[in-house]
């Protein structure tokens, strides 16, 4: 039985080797490598804009048919609202006309021109019993609905009210009441009139079948307390509903209107408008499910993936083909590498335009010429030096093991001016003062470990002008013995200035020339290098302008851009000359206190917030003025990074302008 096993496991193992060949088969040779590198870039680049198209997509889809819902929502709404107003104009007009609850009242009133309007009319006195009513065989008379919701209402409050969803306890139907207070000719309350409306019969929910919602959208109308009068498909007149809702519909019961992505109450995904009918106190819903909103994109995306990826397939075979074509001067160099290794050749000669196997051409050339010729005799060498570094318009010179001068070429004589320099130590005294300890070093520690020697370093030419010198040595050893050094000046004033003015442009913003984020970054992290190794406490103040917008949206950009320099100007007039000022962007602000204390820079950041406040611009005969919410926080002992400090402020300024704007609001735990 072990052999039958063994002979098993030995097939298993040559297919498992077959398929890790077959796997890595493309990338065994550069070729196959580039040929997998372009399709999987062109797959990313394909994944890319496919999932930014979705998303754009999904986006305007969302856009789309939450203006159409919106619209929708509008039309319902103001249709309802158009009816329960026209029904409550019909009820009032009557009870002018009646002065006291009697019986036969609604019948000398012609009650029954209101038959379109209502299925039936009560009049209730005051103490909720039903006198009169029309039709007059509803069997309602003479019975009292003292507890009911609606007659305690009219008692109490005696206007006109529409009245939650109940079960009528005569007819044994889901109704609601329109009810308006009666009064006699002197102006006392003397009972109310209702008019019932049958929510299965009534003709206010008659249109919605004619809306354009597709397949799956339909409307719902539910009263602020919580229950659904209507829904497609409702099995009951009234629902309850549940106690778990989405939010948005929360939000609607609590008298929002807008538009949201939430979920159905089946808990599908959908997109939703809702409206509110204020007289009666409703609330209109528009749905429709976001799998039929986006079942037009899905097929669309579908058909671009099968485009992209079969335009993948036809190009692969180019690509293979190009990659080939490119890579054939790369066979060429290596059988023409081996017959220079084999004598057959004596230089390399492969026609190609390619810059880079040009170089390598070239190297592995000059490589064969060096190798090729003997070497010079030492004398001979040095004599080439000192003739190349003469005749070099670079300022070069050679120094021995000790660090002596034992050339300049005419080049470095001119730079420095002065030709009485024997040693790097006599330059001592030209080195500016600050830079002098430094240089002095770091070129003692290159000739005691033999290594190069790279500085640059402010120098004192020939008329006391401050330039800048790059001064790079390199070691010169023969034989694994150290000889000396040879070295280059070369005066990058004009560099050095230029790079500074660079820097300065990259780190501050050109509106209002203070630091911007890089430069603000840059600081603050020296910053906390100070406090981490020597304690030293620095704060930072955050805050971004309250009530900018409308300077920049009414009164133009240029006008924005005016306030900004202005803000810029009084920032830079209340700190002091060792603080950091920042513009982040847009019209958000920082300012950097190093060496202050946290109760310093509350005073600091008061100040600056009352002389914000007090400033103003005029443009066009009217004064514009912003205030600052500002956050200030100081750097702790379990600080890390930058972020920390800069989270803390942020979440205090965002504090100061909860709680009113135009404050300061310190670095506390919350």
């Amino acid at each position: 039985m072990t052999s039958i096993s063994n002979e098993n496991i030995a097939p298993r193992h040559q297919v498992q080797r077959s398929l890790i060949r077959m796997i890595m088969f493309p990338f065994a040779t550069l070729r196959g490598r580039l040929v997998v590198g372009a399709v999987v870039l062109w797959g990313l680049l394909c994944l890319i804009v496919l999932t930014f198209g979705w998303q754009a997509g999904k986006f305007l889809v969302n856009e789309t048919n939450h203006q159409h819902l919106r619209y929708e929502a509008e039309l319902i709404s103001h249709s309802i609202t158009r009816q329960v107003n026209e029904r409550f104009g019909e009820l009032e007009r009557l009870a002018e006309r009646m002065s006291l609850p009697r019986q036969g009242a609604l019948l000398d009133q012609h009650a029954y021109t209101m038959e379109p309007f209502f299925e039936a009319l009560l009049v209730f006195d005051l103490n909720s019993d039903v006198v009169d009513e029309w039709p007059v065989d509803g069997g309602r008379s003479g019975n009292n609905f003292a507890d009911r919701e609606y007659a305690r209402f009219m008692h109490a409050f005696k206007t006109p009210y529409v009245s939650a969803p109940l079960v009528g306890r005569i007819t044994n139907t889901p109704i609601v009441l329109m009810l308006v207070p009666l009064y006699d000719e002197a102006g006392r309350y003397t009972g109310f009139l209702g008019g019932l409306v049958d929510l299965r019969k009534s003709q206010l929910f008659n249109s919605f079948d004619q809306l354009r919602l597709g397949d799956g959208g339909y409307v719902t109308i539910t009263t602020a307390s919580g229950q659904r009068i209507y829904a497609p498909y409702q099995q009951e007149a009234i629902v309850t509903l549940p106690d778990t809702i989405s939010p948005d519909l929360e939000q609607a019961l609590d008298g929002w209107e807008g538009e949201s992505v939430g979920r159905s109450l089946a808990g599908e995904s959908q997109l939703v408008a809702y409206r509110q009918i204020w007289p009666a106190n409703w609330i209109v819903g528009v749905h429709l499910p976001q799998a039929q909103a986006q079942a037009p994109l899905i097929a669309g995306m579908k058909q671009i993936t099968t485009y992209v990826w079969g335009v993948l397939l036809l190009i692969l075979p180019l690509v293979w083909g190009v990659v080939w074509l490119a890579l054939r001067p790369l066979a060429h160099l290596a059988l023409q590498i081996q017959e220079l290794q084999s004598g057959h050749r004596s230089v390399l000669n492969i026609p190609t335009t390619m810059e880079e196997l040009r170089r390598i051409i070239d190297v592995v050339n000059t490589a064969e010429s060096a190798r090729q010729t003997s070497l010079c005799d030492l004398v001979e060498q040095e004599a080439l030096l000192r003739g190349t570094l003469s005749a070099s318009p670079q300022g070069m010179f050679v120094t021995d093991p000790r660090g002596q001068l034992t050339f300049i070429n005419e080049a470095l004589n001119e730079l420095l001016g002065d030709e009485g320099f024997r040693s790097l130590q006599d330059w001592s005294d030209r080195i500016h003062r600050d830079d002098r300890k430094d240089v002095k070093t770091a070129w003692l520690r290159s000739l005691v470990k033999q290594t190069n020697f790279a500085r640059q370093f402010r120098f004192l030419g020939a008329n006391q002008e401050v330039c800048w010198l790059d001064v790079q040595t390199a070691a010169v050893r023969v034989d694994e013995q150290f000889i000396g050094t040879v070295g280059t000046v070369l005066d990058i004033t004009q560099h050095h200035n230029d790079y500074a003015q660079k820097r300065w442009e990259a780190e501050h913003d050109p509106l209002t020339r203070l630091l911007n984020r890089r430069g603000l970054t840059r600081h603050l992290e020296g910053l906390l290098m100070q406090w981490q190794s020597k304690d030293k406490p620095t704060a930072v103040m955050l805050f971004d302008l309250d009530r900018f917008k409308p300077v920049n949206d009414q009164g133009g950009h240029a006008l924005g851009d005016q306030m900004l320099q202005e803000i810029a100007r009084i920032v830079q007039s209340e700190i002091r000359i060792s603080d950091y000022a920042a513009r982040q962007g847009g019209d958000e602000f920082a300012v950097l206190l190093p060496g202050c204390t946290p109760a310093w820079a509350l005073t600091i950041a008061e100040s600056l917030r009352a002389s914000i406040a007090a400033s103003f611009i005029e443009a066009e005969g009217r004064q514009w003025q912003v205030t600052a919410s500002i956050g200030v926080s100081h750097f702790r002992q379990e600080d890390t990074t930058i972020d920390d400090v800069l989270n803390r402020a942020d979440a205090a300024s965002y504090r100061a302008k909860q709680s009113g704007r135009n404050r300061v609001q310190g670095d506390v735990d919350v």
